[in-house]
C-alpha cells in the first residue's frame, strides 16, 4: 500500500467518522434510516449498521470501497424527497454496499458489459444504469428497482444476475 493509497483511506475514515459523530443524535437521519432498512428487512441477507449522512448541499449520495472497507454517505437532500423518491437514493447505494464484496473483478464485469444492451437497459431500467462501462451503476439501479418491486424481464435479470447482484427476495 502506497502513501496516496493510505492518505486516502485515512481521508475516508475521517470523514465517515465525523459524520457518524455529527449526526449520532440527529432524530430526522435516525427515522429515515429506520424506515429505510425496515422497507429493506426480510428482502436481503445483510443490512449495514451505520451509515454516514451527508450535509443536504452536498446532493450525491455514495458507497465506496476503500480496499476492504466499505464506506455508505447518504445525502440528507433525500429526507425532503416525495415519498416516491425519497429512498431511491438509499436503496441505490445499499444496492452498490451488497454488491461491492460478491462483485467480480473489474475487467471480467468489463468483459460482460461491453455486450450490453445499453440502448435496452436506458429504456427498462434507466439512464443513469448505463453510466459506467463495468455495470455498477446497473446492478444498483436494478436493485433499486427489485426493491421497489418492479419487474425486470428476463434479459435484464440474466445480465443483473451474470455482474453478482444481490439477492432481493418478494
Amino acid at each position: 500500500m502506497n502513501i496516496s493509497s493510505r492518505l486516502t483511506a485515512l481521508r475516508y475514515k475521517w470523514t465517515y467518522n465525523s459524520l457518524l459523530y455529527l449526526n449520532k443524535n440527529n432524530s430526522k437521519t435516525k427515522k429515515y434510516q429506520e424506515e429505510g432498512l425496515k422497507l429493506l428487512e426480510g428482502k436481503v441477507d445483510k443490512l449495514p449498521q451505520e451509515m454516514a449522512f451527508r450535509p443536504k448541499f452536498i446532493t450525491q449520495s455514495s458507497c465506496v470501497k476503500v480496499f476492504d472497507k466499505l464506506y455508505l454517505f447518504i445525502s440528507k437532500s433525500n429526507l425532503k424527497k416525495p415519498p416516491s423518491e425519497k429512498f431511491d437514493s438509499f436503496f441505490h447505494e445499499i444496492g452498490h454496499w451488497l454488491h461491492f464484496p460478491q462483485m467480480p473483478p473489474v475487467s471480467e464485469c468489463k468483459e460482460i458489459w461491453k455486450n450490453a444492451d445499453t440502448e435496452k437497459i436506458k429504456n427498462d431500467v434507466s439512464e443513469y444504469a448505463i453510466g459506467k462501462n463495468d455495470g455498477r451503476e446497473f446492478v444498483a439501479e436494478v436493485f433499486k428497482g427489485l426493491v421497489k418491486g418492479i419487474k425486470y424481464d428476463e434479459y435484464i435479470m440474466n445480465l443483473y444476475r451474470s455482474l453478482k447482484g444481490p439477492n432481493v427476495r418478494f
